[in-house]
């Protein structure tokens, strides 16, 4: 029987175009576009009445249903706290959603798990956190992720 032998040439190339990918993927893909269509989806459960804060905004009373962009400030405090690492062990993307209430405490927990006065469980991180992302979404963000890998795996093979 003939002897056969395969190898991957090229190895440290190809890890970086999927880094490069990934980042640009979490700058642009989930940083600028994925987190306002999150925080302005109109249809996270609510148990209970609220009133917005916010004058301006589309809904004053919200009942069953409504978005969590009040004022933007949860999500802006997400945006502008993404930071993006890389080393030899990998690539990661985090975000510190860490604005804060009247009182000066921060409340991204108690929305995102439904706690306190925030009953309803509304988790704006979970389809983009590791333990539950999916290429399959529903909303493209894995889809967004292959495409931007595809790319960088076609222009290495353009060299």
């Amino acid at each position: 029987m003939p002897a056969i032998n395969a190898r991957i040439i090229g190895a440290k190339q190809i890890e970086q175009a999927l880094i490069n990918a990934f980042e640009d993927w979490t700058k642009d893909d989930i940083n600028g576009k994925f987190w306002e269509k999150e925080f302005k989806r109109a249809d996270w459960k609510y148990d209970g009445t609220t009133t917005r804060e916010n004058p301006a905004a589309f809904i004053k009373e919200a009942r069953e249903l409504r978005d969590i962009y009040d004022y933007g400030e949860l999500m802006n405090s997400g945006i502008e706290s993404y930071s993006y690492q890389s080393s030899p062990q990998g690539a990661s993307a985090n975000w510190h959603w860490d604005a804060k209430n009247r009182s000066g405490e921060e409340y991204a927990h108690y929305v995102h798990e439904g706690e306190g006065t925030n009953r309803s469980a509304r988790g704006f991180t979970d389809r983009v956190s590791d333990a539950k992302f999916s290429f399959m979404d529903a909303d493209g963000i894995g889809a967004d992720l292959e495409i931007r890998v595809q790319a960088a795996l076609n222009a290495l093979h353009a060299n």
